[in-house]
């Protein structure tokens, strides 16, 4: 039997479904001191949480990478309470998770506010919020931030 049969051997594929398995079972059987090690690993277990709709295991894990003021977590917390998503609606608390991630550095949250403030249906308008935030993420590549900017009059002003 040649080298290029002995690929699908039903022992081979078994043991790489194995394999598969238990790296999945690591991911999915993570916990808090696993996310504050890795937390890029932690955010996407809780994406991946927030993708099938199991917002309160996804909270878990955005909570606890929020306690060490991970930006990327603050922002996802912030679409949970606005979207009312596995919690009741709360702009107040949204607002405060966007912030709370716009300091953190996280760009999302920042363009997320600016247009907020500029839209002034969710957030009361103010213009001047919204060009700071949108000037804060323009700085930092956000094409859509610099769009944004001259397309509301924001510049300069």
């Amino acid at each position: 039997m040649d080298a290029e049969a002995d690929v699908f051997h039903p022992r081979t594929v078994l043991g790489a479904a194995l394999v598969m398995l238990t790296c999945v079972s690591r991911t999915q059987d993570s916990h808090r001191d696993d996310w504050l090690r890795d937390p890029a690993s932690g955010n996407h277990k809780a994406f991946a949480q927030f993708r099938m709709a199991h917002y309160t295991e996804a909270r878990e894990v955005w909570e606890t990478l929020a306690e060490v003021g991970n930006g990327e977590a603050l922002f996802n917390l912030g679409i949970l309470a606005e979207e009312g998503l596995g919690e009741p609606k709360n702009m107040k608390k949204a607002e405060t998770f966007y912030d709370r991630a716009a300091r953190a550095g996280n760009c999302k949250a920042r363009y997320r506010l600016g247009m907020l403030y500029a839209a002034g249906t969710r957030l009361p308008r103010d213009a001047e919020k919204a060009r700071i935030y949108l000037t804060q993420a323009a700085q930092v590549g956000d094409k859509d931030a610099s769009a944004a900017l001259i397309v509301l009059g924001l510049i300069g002003a």
